[in-house]
Order: structure tokens, then C-alpha cells, then sequence
């Protein structure tokens, strides 16, 4: 069965507590975690520390609400081993914290790469080895690793070029239905280029999209397909998170969350298979 979440990407400023709220009092069944009370990196903040985070988990399991998913920042398209090197301590950091949390996974994204080769290629192997190790590492913990279809890999066939570099069983697929939806790959595609991977769906309306962007619009206010995307789930039996991305922390003008997320939630609702 299909379940329904939201990314704290949509209501920034939120605290435990007032994400808690809105998720039961819009009839959310979990949460994406992204940010809170402002912080994006959160591991600098107490309720993810080890003092701090058996409270949070408790706060969540009292109210029935799920960690659908825990967001990082993690790419490899540097070549500097420092940095690479940086990139897989919060790549681990994150594990640890979904592990404690109960949340089956951590996203990670693969960057962007230039047009031209060969650095094209190099960056593309870059990334994808990099993707492969830290796969791997939070596989051994119990944590799955799941690569968003997003910059310079929105669709199955980008998605596939990369996992060609660096081939691995480890490594599953966040789509974002919007990514590579503008980018001009049909729904039907992109399922069947990837379905054996996907385990989370990212899901926001549009109304002008394209290649080089997009807007953000309340649910069906745009005009994405989004009773396709769900009917499209739905037959093929997916039974994981359509995750509501509302971009309030990069996009401060769109509308606040105390509004967008209880109508994403009411949208969707009506969606789903009864």
C-alpha cells in the first residue's frame, strides 16, 4: 500500500514538535527528514545527537509517525580526496542517524557533470565509484543508499550511463517524478527503466516546467500528471512513500506550510486506491 510523507525541506523553520503536528493532523503516515529549526546539516543539532536522539525517536513512535527517509547533501563529483573523503563521513553520519531513527534510507545525489568529454566521462566514473562505495558501506549497516533522479541524472537512460561506470546491487533510486518528468522522459519510461530500484518517490506540482526549470504550485494547481504517477504506482504494485517535496527553504515566496502541506496531504488522499 501506498503511504504518504513530506520532506522538512517544506517547512524549514519547523520544530520536532510542529513537524509531528502537521504530519498527524494532516494524516501523513511519516516524515522525510531535510531540515529543522533552520539546520540542514542536522547532525549539529541536539535531537540527533547521541544524548538527544532516542527522545526524538521516542517522540516519533509515540505519535505513529514513520522516518520515511533522511536527506543528505552527499555527492562525489569532486576529485579531491579530502573532500571525497568528507563526503563519505556524512554519508556515514547519516546512517548512523537513520539506524537510530528506524528510517530504511538515506539520499544522496549525484551532481552534476560538464557537457564535454572526456571530463565528461571522468566525472561520471568519479561519481558513480563513489556512490557504489558509500552504497555499500550504509548496505552493511542496515541503511539503504537511494540516488535521487536530479542534476545531471533526472532520467532512467542518465541513470543508467552512471550505474554502468560502476556496477553494484547496493545502490537504489529516489525518483522525483518532477525531475524526470520536465527533463522529457514519459512517466512509463522512467518506471520501466528503473522500477527494480525504486524504493521512494518525491512528488510536487508544476505549471512551468521545462529542461532548465520549474516552479512549484500546490497540488493540482500545476500541471503535472500527478493522477498518472499515482495510478502509474498503484498498478505496478509499489507499496513504499509518495513523499510531498514542497522547496519552501530554497523557494521562500511559494506558499507556507501551515497551507501547502495539509493540501498536498488532502490531494493525494483522494488519489489513492481505496
Amino acid at each position: 500500500m501506498i503511504k504518504l510523507s513530506f520532506s522538512t525541506l517544506g517547512c524549514p523553520q519547523y520544530t520536532l514538535d510542529q513537524v509531528v503536528a502537521t504530519a498527524t493532523e494532516s494524516g501523513y503516515d511519516g516524515v522525510e527528514l531535510r531540515f529543522l529549526r533552520g539546520e540542514v546539516a542536522l547532525e549539529k543539532l541536539p535531537e540527533f545527537s547521541p544524548a538527544g536522539i532516542k527522545e526524538t525517536r521516542r517522540k516519533l513512535d509515540d505519535a505513529g509517525i514513520e522516518v520515511a527517509c533522511l536527506d543528505t547533501s552527499v555527492r562525489f563529483t569532486s576529485p579531491d580526496p579530502a573532500e571525497r573523503a568528507a563526503q563519505h563521513q556524512a554519508a556515514r553520519t547519516y546512517t548512523w542517524i537513520a539506524n537510530e531513527l528506524g528510517a530504511p534510507y538515506i539520499r544522496v545525489f549525484g551532481g552534476a557533470v560538464p557537457d564535454s568529454s572526456p571530463d565528461r566521462e571522468d566525472t561520471t566514473r568519479r561519481i558513480a565509484e563513489g556512490l557504489a562505495e558509500a552504497a555499500a558501506a550504509s548496505r552493511a549497516e542496515g541503511v539503504t543508499t537511494v540516488l535521487e533522479t536530479h542534476d545531471s541524472f533526472c532520467t532512467a537512460a542518465q541513470m543508467s550511463e552512471l550505474l554502468s561506470y560502476a556496477p553494484n546491487d547496493d545502490l537504489a533510486i529516489l525518483w522525483d517524478v518532477l525531475h524526470s518528468y520536465r527533463t522529457g522522459e514519459a512517466l512509463e519510461d522512467t518506471w520501466r527503466g528503473l522500477a527494480d530500484r525504486i524504493r521512494h518517490v518525491h512528488i510536487k506540482d508544476s505549471a512551468r516546467y521545462s529542461p532548465t526549470g520549474f516552479d512549484l504550485q500546490l497540488a493540482g494547481e500545476g500541471s503535472m500528471p500527478l493522477a498518472e504517477v499515482v495510478d502509474l504506482l498503484a498498478k505496478e504494485g509499489y507499496d513504499g512513500y509518495v513523499s510531498v517535496e514542497w522547496e519552501k527553504a530554497w523557494h521562500p515566496e511559494i506558499e507556507e506550510p501551515d497551507v501547502a502541506l495539509p493540501q498536498y496531504a488532502a490531494y493525494l488522499r483522494n488519489l489513492l486506491p481505496r
